[in-house]
């Protein structure tokens, strides 16, 4: 039976999720495992125990240590006051321990992921706020007993190893070419090459059209129309029954 100043250490290190997971990291968030059938062992007999997660910064690391077997208060140690003071760490995602229990409730092959930095807007003391872009920060899940003491953590995991977020980038600076791969450029050509094609194809159509209809122009039809054309008879020159035309006349 574990005394009351004991701290069970857990050899588990908090894992981020795969790389086929998208946005795993982030400027301000970032996605992990929970931590399911870490607690199982531990504080077998407490009824109120609660999971945190504790994130820290360099120094909240070596601050958290100082003070872990002491009765700590998770709501002394927020979001807000993180990172303006000496703190350097704070308590998030209180979780009931028997959520996490074993064997996981999830469909085989599904990952389930508690994702750092994901409450907008931060409305509690221990809220899940997003993180500082560009931070570095560390991570491990805590087992506390809030009836417990002098020390009222039981157990806890491993810290990760440090978590660089991402920068947010000057999009005045940024190139558009560099994020394009070899094969887009490929595709871009030949894209390219078939469209110039297709309007060559498409003027030399155009203009032998226009041309044809040129030279038809010119030459007009002959009129083939006779209805519009009168028969004219000289009454002079016509030869009557029974008058003898004089050879000298004719």
């Amino acid at each position: 039976m574990e005394s009351q100043s004991t701290i069970t250490q857990i050899s588990y290190v908090p894992e981020i999720v795969s790389d086929t997971v998208l946005g795993r990291i982030s400027q301000t968030t970032v996605a992990l495992e929970q931590p399911l059938c870490v607690f199982n062992s531990s504080g077998t007999g407490c009824v109120n125990c609660d999971v945190w997660l504790l994130v820290a910064n360099l120094a909240g690391v070596a601050a958290f240590n100082n003070i872990k077997n002491e009765f700590v208060d998770p709501s002394l140690f927020t979001y807000q006051g993180a990172f303006t003071g000496s703190n350097g760490f704070y308590f998030t995602v209180k979780t009931k321990r028997n959520v996490y229990s074993c064997p996981p409730t999830a469909i085989p092959g599904q990952i389930l992921t508690l994702r750092v930095g994901s409450e907008v807007p931060c409305t509690t003391p221990n809220c899940n706020a997003p993180l500082p872009t560009g931070g570095k920060f560390r991570m491990k899940y805590v087992l506390i007993d809030p009836d417990r003491s002098p020390s009222n953590i039981v157990a806890e995991t491993q810290f990760t190893d440090e978590i660089m977020l991402l920068n947010a980038t000057d999009p005045n600076i940024i190139d558009p070419f560099l994020s394009r791969s070899g094969g887009m450029v490929v595709i871009t050509t030949i894209l390219s090459i078939l469209l110039f094609l297709l309007l060559a194809m498409f003027a030399a159509m155009l203009a032998m059209a226009c041309c044809k209809k040129s030279v038809m122009s010119d030459f007009p039809e002959p009129i083939t129309t006779f209805g519009s054309l009168r028969e004219y008879n000289t009454h002079s020159l016509q030869k009557r029954p029974g008058v003898i035309t004089p050879k000298g006349m004719m």
